[in-house]
């Protein structure tokens, strides 16, 4: 990354790419099929991903500073060490390891068009309870179990746009709180970190880093993101691959098998938002194929019963524990003073 006011965001580290790439290139092949060689200042990159739209100066760009010192920093030699065989998970730190897989799971394209998904899927029942809530306040009374009913669904279908009432700074809230929730999962007693290695290239690498497998073997976005039985595939290098499982049949003595890389490629097809990268020397996997479009989040099943009494308050996230990062969430949360304006 480098200048803490540059506006290209690496959705993966450039540590990261460069073991995918050759003389500074990376091939990324697109959903089309066509391969591009691209410098790999330029891969995976978003234009102001991380940026808060609502403050100026280095204020601007603070989380994608956090995630330059606070990970990606600390988390490159570490990584490099493990991909080339120099240290075993055993002799790292392992909260090192934990933080780099958390935060590659929500600071890319694929989390926020996930956020952004469940959010417009949601809106509508959220806009609903808003909706009774405002109609006893103005009516200074409960409503009746009927009335409550023909509010709620006559709120539903009439709900905006969420877009039009979007507050700009909500994906970074998201990912933040994200990482959070993914942090704790990852380090839950029973699951483990493996280390698989091969002699010959056989690992692809996405434009997300990692990809989460469902325990039926998919690699599905729908809620809940990340079960307590997900696996996340890291692959560190074309030759090493990462996983974070709560299962036990990973032998790392065995290395890695052309089956597991197999469904290590098929979850980075499955997983990325605009390019699959490889080196360009290592040909593209045999049958492995890019799929029309992203994952998407099914629409749930709406419904409602009279006996349900709209929430008093929204349920309260939990806490975030690192000051950095409650600061930033701080900062994301408080209308600027500066004179830019706040979507309502």
């Amino acid at each position: 990354m480098g200048s803490s006011t540059a506006k290209e965001h690496h959705l993966v580290p450039q540590w990261w790419l460069r073991a995918f790439a050759e003389s500074g290139h990376i091939l990324g092949r697109r959903r089309s099929g066509a391969e591009r060689r691209t410098p790999l200042r330029r891969a995976a990159v978003a234009r102001n991903f991380n940026t808060d739209p609502l403050v100026e100066g280095e204020q601007r760009v603070v989380l994608e500073t956090y995630l330059d010192r606070h990970v990606d920093g600390p988390s490159a030699p570490v990584m490099r060490a493990l991909r080339t065989g120099l240290s075993s998970l055993e002799n790292v730190r392992e909260s090192v390891v934990l933080d780099f897989v958390a935060w590659q799971v929500v600071r890319t394209r694929a989390f926020r068009s996930f956020d952004a998904q469940v959010c417009r899927h949601l809106f509508p029942a959220m806009w609903a309870l808003e909706a009774v809530g405002h109609a006893e306040e103005r009516l200074k009374r409960p409503l009746t179990e009927v009335e409550r009913m023909e509010v709620f669904w006559t709120s539903v279908r009439g709900a905006p746009d969420p877009s039009l009432v979007d507050d700009p700074r909500s994906p970074l809230r998201a990912s933040i709180r994200a990482f959070e929730r993914t942090r704790e999962v990852l380090a839950t007693p029973g699951r483990r970190l493996v280390l698989l290695h091969s002699a010959e290239p056989m690992l692809v690498l996405s434009d997300s880093g990692v990809v989460l497998r469902r325990k039926d073997g998919s690699f599905s976005i729908t809620p809940p993101l990340l079960p307590e039985t997900i696996e996340v595939f890291a692959p560190l290098s074309p030759t090493c691959l990462l996983i974070s499982t709560p299962r036990a049949h990973y032998r790392p003595q065995d290395g890695l098998t052309r089956k597991i890389a197999a469904k290590a490629n098929a979850g980075a097809a499955a997983w990325f938002q605009d390019a699959v990268y490889r080196l360009e020397s290592m040909p593209w996997p045999a049958r492995l194929r890019l799929p029309d479009a992203p994952l998407s989040v099914q629409p749930p099943q709406l419904s409602a019963r009279p006996a349900q009494r709209p929430a008093e308050t929204m349920p309260a996230h939990r806490e975030v524990r690192r000051r950095e990062l409650r600061a930033i969430l701080d900062q994301l949360s408080q209308t600027p003073k500066s004179g830019f304006l706040t979507h309502h």
